[in-house]
Parts: C-alpha cells; structure tokens; sequence
C-alpha cells in the first residue's frame, strides 16, 4: 500500500500538489468563516465603527453650529463684554446634553429596551432645533447688514444634517442588534461536550501478595461524520452518538437535532452517516 501510494504521489504534478493544499485550506477557512458566532462578532464591530463614525461627525457638525448660536447671541457685542464670551459657552452646554442623551439612548437601544418616551424625544428635538433657529437667524440678519446666501444655505443645512444624524443614530444601533439576534438565533444553542467523569471501580479483596489494580474504563470512539462540520458541532454530534449507542439503538435524525439545530434532510443524511460509521 506504501508503495502504491509513493507511486502515486510520483505522478502527480506538482501544480495538483499545489491544487490539492489550496483545497484542503479552503476547506479550513470554510468551516471557520461559516460559524453564526465569527458573523456575530463581525456585525459587532461594524456597529462599533459606524457609530464612531457618526460621533466624530456629529461633534464636527455642532463645532460649526456654536459660531452661529454665538453670532446669534453676541455677533452685535465686542471682547470687552462678559456675554461676548459667555455665548461661547451655549452651544457646548446644549451639545453637551445632547450627547449624554444620545450615549443613554444608544445604551439602551443595545440593551434590547425601546427609548420612546415623549419627554425624550422633546428634549432631544429642542437641543436640535434650538442651534437650526439661531443660525438661520443670525445668518440672515448679519451685523454686516450683507446677506451672503451661501453662508445662509451652510447655515441651514448643517443643522439639519446634524438633526438628522441624531435621529437615525438610533435606528442604526436597533438594526444592527437585530442583525446580530438574527444571526445568533440561527445558529442556536452552542452544546459542548460534557466533561467526563473519571469512574472507580469499587475495591475488591485480593491476597496480600497480589494488590488490586482497578481496571481501566472501556472507552468508546464514535466516528466523524463525512460532512463538513465546525468543531463544536461535531463534538455535539460525536457526544450525541455515543449516548444514542450506550442505549443500544440506532441514531436517529430527531437525536442529531437535539444535539445541532440543522435542517430535516440534512439531520437525515448526518444520521445515516453516522450508523454506517458505526
């Protein structure tokens, strides 16, 4: 058989030597790309990027809304007055709030808890639409007395955007913590396979001159299945069989459910495998 095999590895090529590695990695990678709980962590940390994202837009988005709430309050006023530099201070101070309110909603939204209250949704709306007013309004009454239509449409559009941003920020967190529910509840419930309890055997009497010695548990190994399966899976399945088989029966497909939440065709044709294997 060695011989046979030699003989056969001397007649492949060395590109189907290469094929036959790329395969075998391809089969690796499949079973580990295909696990719920790797898609789990990836929707995760995309949630996590875009949400970043958003924050670092948003703070960018008010940075430019505090010169017109400030134009607005004091755009008429010179450094010398206390309120020149005080105005400076409005626009964080209901950012601010803003912000908090925003980190609690998004807290809870990833909780699973809806955050619709009408106090906050109120509040949430006038820390918005306090900025949009101020810029519009200190946009189009300049103390130049010039209205430049540009600064008017920068003015406009911004706080809206921000606005906007604030609003679906949360439906961002919802749906992705659908996603990630989906995809955990597809997958179903990990099984590990119970940890073995070491067995004694109770003592027995022997002559002095010939000690006891407890003899060694049998120990049963149920074949892989033929299939492709990640390995937590298929230690469910081999754990499964071998107390099918302890029981004296066959497999069956309602014992390979039990053990891995699979379709009806599939739990079949990994129950048929596993009696052959047997």
């Amino acid at each position: 058989m060695s011989r046979r095999r030699k003989a056969d590895d001397r007649t492949e090529t060395r590109a189907v030597q290469k094929l036959r590695a790329r395969l075998a990695e391809s089969h690796q990678l499949h079973d580990l790309t295909s696990d719920p709980l790797l898609h789990a962590v990836r929707l995760e940390r995309f949630r996590v990027s875009v949400t970043r994202s958003m924050w670092f837009f948003l703070a960018l988005g008010l940075g430019f809304t505090t010169t017109g709430v400030h134009e607005f309050l004091a755009g008429h006023l010179s450094p010398a007055d206390a309120l020149w530099w005080g105005a400076w201070l409005v626009e964080p101070a209901l950012a601010g709030i803003l912000v908090t309110l925003l980190r609690w909603e998004a807290e809870m939204l990833s909780r699973g808890l809806d955050v619709d209250a009408a106090p906050v949704v109120w509040l949430k709306r006038l820390l918005l639409g306090a900025p949009l007013v101020t810029n519009v309004w200190s946009s189009l009454r300049p103390p130049s007395g010039q209205v430049e239509y540009g600064v008017v449409f920068l003015h406009v559009v911004v706080p809206l955007v921000v606005f906007l941003i604030a609003e679906v920020m949360p439906v961002i967190q919802h749906r992705c913590n659908a996603a990630r529910d989906r995809v955990m509840a597809d997958a179903g419930p990990r099984t590990t396979t119970p940890a073995a309890t070491p067995v004694t055997s109770a003592p027995t009497t022997a002559p002095s001159t010939a000690p006891a010695v407890p003899a060694a548990p049998a120990v049963r190994e149920v074949p892989r299945t033929a299939l492709k399966l990640p390995a937590h899976l298929q230690a469910a399945l081999t754990s499964k069989a071998a107390e099918v088989r302890d029981q004296g029966r066959a497999v069956t497909p309602a014992d390979v459910q039990a053990a891995v939440n699979v379709p009806d065709a599939y739990a079949a044709t990994l129950a048929d495998q596993l009696n052959a294997a047997a």
